[in-house]
């Protein structure tokens, strides 16, 4: 694995990301892409589920639920186009354009009696699959293309314009290919399913250690494509479905296994955790602050992140406990046959609309299962907080170097800014009292990373920045604390900042003070372009 040493503008020798380096930086762009058309999926779900006889009763708002399911190959090509260009609609044209050549081509080949449905065809073979090829070619070529110039006589197709033309050619071979190859790939993905079906429990528990264990990486979101959206076939009212989610909302009475055993860690053993954290911390107001509406939000919504974020960093064994606990509460649901499924994540609401599904199994044993994970929880984590004097919030700001400021609520972190007071040539040049919170702090989070000049690029996932940056030495990890970050995580010039929910308002508006930066570089002259 090579590497190359440059001099950062500090005057230090910067190590250039090794390979890994380069794939984990790729894969955690992939990841962070991936929630884009995830977020459709709740949407689909409760649609989906409140049309059904046994709820509503609405035809119409069923099949409005089923066709979001049904099109999800289309949604994830357009989705992870624009996630990895930043939004670009050009990309996501080129998405589109490109999938539907592509499911044409694939059809016409792979399945010629079924040309009429080819995304149906799609759905019943690739599914999810094709949808990520071509969105990870549209981005490659918009990335490759977008700034292209060609003769004056083909001059109004150049640029952006020729994005979808070359992307149409580039899906129209890959259709071919994948048309005549597919068959065996097929195979081998059915075998990969039958393989885990026949590990019983220890497949739910291995998929469940490894999702918690991947959040760190963002790289769960990836492994949960698969399970979710790939794992099984089932032939449903709409045709062959894969996926425990999606077989789950199709009615497949055996889906369901590998999304159950999260409810009791989401709903219960995780709100237990955070009373534990509590209990003993040394300054227990400061430590509710956060941990109370963040164990409502994990109970609610199903949403971990807040809580697994106030200890992953400052007591890192306590995380590899919850990993381990998430991991044979989906093995013992399995074995206790819980099948029970949600559309975003396994929370309360998801819960309750669920309930009454016709392939959900175990609904009110799952309670009794998560009332044993509480106690679990909240024994376990007090055992190893009191045993080993873990740092975990309310307890070790001395010994982490944490301000007591990162704890609290996303409203009331950050920097401060009074209301009339003057502004200065290190913040902005405008009044504060006008500028919104949001702007300050971003601006704020940008000079702890090194300023302008060090940030290559960033992207807001839902609890964390994701940057490459020119020169990891420059990043100032005390003063992002400050800020409001519960944790720094840097391997080569790959770094993640763990803002909270706030991180994708924080990365959009860092974002436009990046592009300010570069269009001020480019009408500047030369001799006036200096680095910060």
């Amino acid at each position: 694995m090579s590497t190359a040493n440059t001099s950062s503008p500090t005057g230090k020798t910067v190590t250039s990301p090794s390979g890994f380096d380069r794939v984990l930086g790729a894969l955690q762009s992939l990841g962070r892409s991936l929630m884009l058309p995830i977020a459709v999926l709740p949407a689909a779900g409760l649609l989906l589920r409140l049309g059904q006889p046994d709820l509503l009763n609405l035809t119409w708002m069923a099949n409005a639920g089923g066709a979001i399911f049904s099109n999800l190959p289309m949604i994830f090509a357009i989705g992870i186009a624009v996630g990895l260009t930043g939004g670009e609609g050009a990309a996501a044209l080129a998405a589109l354009v490109g999938f539907l050549v592509f499911a044409y081509t694939f059809t016409t080949i792979y399945a010629p009696a079924n040309i009429a449905n080819p995304l149906t065809v799609i759905g019943g073979s690739m599914d999810v699959l094709a949808g990520l090829l071509v969105g990870l070619v549209a981005t490659g070529l918009y990335r490759r293309f977008y700034d292209i110039r060609l003769p004056d006589y083909l001059a109004f197709f150049g640029g952006k314009r020729f994005v979808p033309i070359v992307t149409s050619l580039a899906t129209l071979i890959l259709g071919v290919i994948f048309g005549l190859i597919w068959s065996p790939i097929q195979t081998g993905i059915n075998a990969l399913g039958t393989g885990i079906a026949t590990l019983g429990p220890a497949g739910p528990g291995i998929y469940g250690f490894l999702n918690r264990l991947l959040i760190p990486l963002g790289l769960h979101h990836v492994l949960n494509t698969y399970v979710w959206l790939q794992y099984g076939n089932y032939t449903g009212p709409h045709g062959v479905v894969h996926g425990d989610l999606t077989r789950y909302f199709a009615g497949d009475p055996t889906a369901g296994g590998f999304m159950a055993g999260f409810f009791p860690i989401m709903m219960f053993g995780l709100p237990a955790a955070c009373f534990a954290m509590i209990r003993h911390a040394r300054f227990s107001k400061v430590a509710a602050g956060i941990l109370i509406s963040a164990a409502l939000t994990s109970f609610l919504t199903g949403v971990t992140e807040p809580i697994e974020f106030a200890f992953i960093f400052v007591a890192p064994l306590l995380f590899v406990v919850h990993a381990i606990l998430t991991g044979t509460a989906l093995a013992v649901c399995y074995i206790l046959n819980i099948k029970i499924g949600f559309s975003f994540s396994a929370g309360l609401f998801d819960y309750v609309i669920n309930f009454s599904k016709s392939n959900t199994t175990g609904a009110l044993l799952l309670i009794v299962v998560g009332l044993v994970y509480a106690v679990l929880y909240y024994f376990i984590f007090s055992f190893f907080i009191t045993r080993f004097d873990l740092a975990t919030p309310g307890r070790g700001e001395a010994s982490t170097g944490l301000s007591a400021d990162w704890i609290l609520p996303e409203s009331q972190r950050g920097p401060k800014v009074p209301k009339g007071a003057k502004a200065t040539a290190a913040t902005t040049t405008e009044s504060p009292a006008k500028e919104d919170r949001d702007d300050v702090l971003a601006r704020e989070v940008l000079a702890a990373l090194g300023g302008k000049a060090n940030v290559q690029s960033v992207e807001g996932c839902i609890t964390r920045l994701r940057l490459f940056v020119n020169d990891p030495e420059q990043i100032d990890d005390v003063r992002l604390k400050s800020l409001g970050a519960s944790g720094v995580i840097k391997r080569g010039k790959i770094a993640q900042v763990v803002m909270g929910t706030q991180s994708d308002r924080i990365a959009s508006r860092m974002n436009r003070l990046l592009k300010a930066h570069s269009a001020d570089d480019m009408v500047a002259p030369e001799s006036e372009k200096v680095e910060e």
